[in-house]
Formats: structure tokens, sequence, C-alpha cells
């Protein structure tokens, strides 16, 4: 079996790319996620085991991340601060979108398989959003 290691992030989230069966991205968060950053990792699959293509360092914990189905490069993922964060992996940093839209931790994103511009996320707050 293939490993690798988050060190000192503790992974909350991994999916496969839809795009790419090689690529895999993890949500991760420092210290179980009850303070502190988060990390978004890039995973590639090779003959020689998994690397880290790239990764995103945020400013507090992922829990959870959805690949987006229209983009190959783009993926979103949910943050400890109430933010969904949309990235793309092309790209060097930051994410190059934000969206602030619960009151507390946002614990899951799921991205629509059929309106494929769309996705929706649910929050420690009580609410769904789409």
């Amino acid at each position: 079996m293939l490993e690798f290691r988050t060190q000192g992030f503790n992974g909350y989230a991994v999916k496969y790319s839809p795009f790419f069966d090689s690529r895999i991205a993890v949500a991760s968060a420092a210290n179980f996620g009850l303070v502190g950053n988060g990390r978004l990792y890039i995973l590639a699959l090779t003959a020689t085991g998994i690397v880290a293509e790239k990764w995103f360092d945020t400013q507090d914990s992922l829990y959870d991340l959805a690949w987006s189905e229209s983009h190959e490069n783009q993926c979103v993922v949910a943050t400890g601060d109430g933010s969904i964060k949309l990235f793309d992996i092309s790209l060097d940093q930051f994410p190059v979108q934000s969206w602030q839209e619960h009151k507390r931790e946002v614990f899951a994103v799921h991205w629509n398989l059929v309106a494929k511009d769309t996705f929706c996320s649910s929050s420690w707050d009580g609410t769904i959003k789409i």
C-alpha cells in the first residue's frame, strides 16, 4: 500500500480528481483542527510512490474539499473560519476566490455532478448553502 505523511497536519478529507486518476487532494489541519493552520495538499500517484506536487497553506483548519466538475485545476475547501475557498492548482499561491458564507466552521463541501457550476456546503452553524 502506498503512503504519504502529512507531517505536522492531520488529514480530514481526501478526494481523487475527476479528471486524472493519478491526482488526489487532501484537506488537513494542524493540532487536530482545534486551533491553527490548514494545508491543502495536491498529490501525484507515481511509479515510485505518492509525491507532493504542491500545497497551499491557510490561516485556519481545512475540513473537507471537492474537486470542480468543470475545471481540472480547481477545488473548493471547507475552512474552520466559516469560509469556502476556491483554489486553482495551476497557480502558485492564494485562493482565487473566497466566500464568507457561514458563521461557524464549514465542515463539508460537495460539487454538483449535474449542474457543474454549483456546489453546496454545510456548517456547524446549522445551515446548508448552495
